[in-house]
């Protein structure tokens, strides 16, 4: 079919971000600025790719350089709630294991984020599942803000959520002072502690607001004079007409009449709807309906679209190194259940 690769480099950058805004499936974490975010503020290693017909861009990779046992390989990159590979619309999926063929002279493996499940039936190489994740999308064209308000449950209180912080004078803020974002980073991290997640540190949202302007980031603080009730980073991609909610930042020493997530979120979704966005990302999520964050995002309409996550063997080394370390894994696995049958 004649493709080829080519490596990411200042001078044909301007081609990939070209084509991340004509791809439908484009988002605002696969533009250059990002990737240069990730490698300065995080000193993330990172090679991203470009996949070529003859001279035309038809699909970009963005990976992370991953070494393992003597390995090299490739990783879906970190930190970026959509880092799936992206093609071309009219793409013949019967190409994608040319393409990984390519990387297989360079690479022992690649792990792949994909949108289309069909792409899974043209990889040739060993492959296996790496993730069970998804993310959390609203299409406001289909739902929009008055659809959302009126389908609240009556008797679950979202509506009263809201309406609280209104009735006891709590007011939005946007901002853009880095002394603002370090009161954001400050309720961000001890939200996160609360969850054991992973906390980013202050200079990366620092970097942030060096980085993008008012028309690609919009950060809001929640507040009623010196009480902080919460705040949401939202990044934006005008070619996709999406809005992705990133960050969010909460005081969780509020008393527990105050959910201020419910109205952060409700405050941003009416932005974005004024503002001619179509599509609300409200984060990666696992599949999960008892999880409360689950829950908050259903009930403002977002559905669960899966990521169809691969780790691709692409060498003969690799896919022996990964048969014992499975074969390892599964003998552990059945004597620790043995061990708890026998008790």
């Amino acid at each position: 079919m004649g493709y080829s690769i080519q490596e990411l480099s200042e001078e044909n950058a301007g081609a990939w971000d070209e084509f991340n805004k004509r791809c439908p499936e484009g988002t605002f974490f696969h533009n250059i600025k990002w990737k240069k975010l990730l490698e300065n503020a995080l000193n993330i290693d990172l090679k991203y790719w470009m996949v070529l017909s003859g001279q035309k861009v038809v699909g970009i990779f963005p990976l992370k350089s991953r070494s393992k046992v003597l390995l090299k390989g490739l990783d879906a990159i970190p930190h970026s709630e959509f880092n799936s590979i992206l093609l071309d619309d009219d793409f013949n999926l019967q190409g994608l294991n040319e393409i990984l063929a390519l990387f297989a002279s360079k690479y022992s493996f690649i792990s792949l984020n994909l949108n289309k499940q069909t792409l899974l039936d043209h990889i040739g190489y060993n492959h296996y599942p790496s993730d069970n994740t998804g993310n959390m999308i609203l299409n406001l064209q289909q739902k929009p803000p008055d659809s959302i308000w009126e389908n609240f449950p009556a008797k679950k209180g979202q509506r009263k959520f809201i309406r609280r912080f209104d009735e006891k004078g709590f007011k939005i803020h946007e901002i853009r002072r880095q002394e603002d974002m370090k009161t954001f980073h400050q309720y961000y991290a001890e939200n996160l502690r609360r969850i054991n997640a992973d906390i980013l540190p202050l200079t990366f949202f620092q970097k942030l607001l060096e980085t993008f302007s008012q028309d690609e980031m919009r950060v809001t603080l929640l507040s009623k004079g010196d009480i902080y009730a919460g705040g949401l980073l939202t990044f934006m991609h005008p070619a996709g007409k999406t809005a992705y909610f990133q960050y969010l930042s909460l005081n969780r020493n509020l008393p527990n009449t105050y959910h201020p997530t419910y109205f952060l979120f409700w405050e941003e979704l009416n932005w974005a709807w004024n503002n001619g966005y179509e599509k609300i990302s409200f984060g990666r999520q696992k599949m999960d309906p008892n999880n409360a964050r689950f829950r908050i995002k259903t009930d403002f309409g977002a559905e669960y679209v899966p990521i169809h996550s691969r780790i691709v063997l692409l060498s003969k080394t690799a896919s022996l190194l990964y048969r014992v370390k499975k074969y390892t894994l599964d003998a552990r696995h059945e004597r620790n259940s043995s061990t708890t049958r026998g008790s």
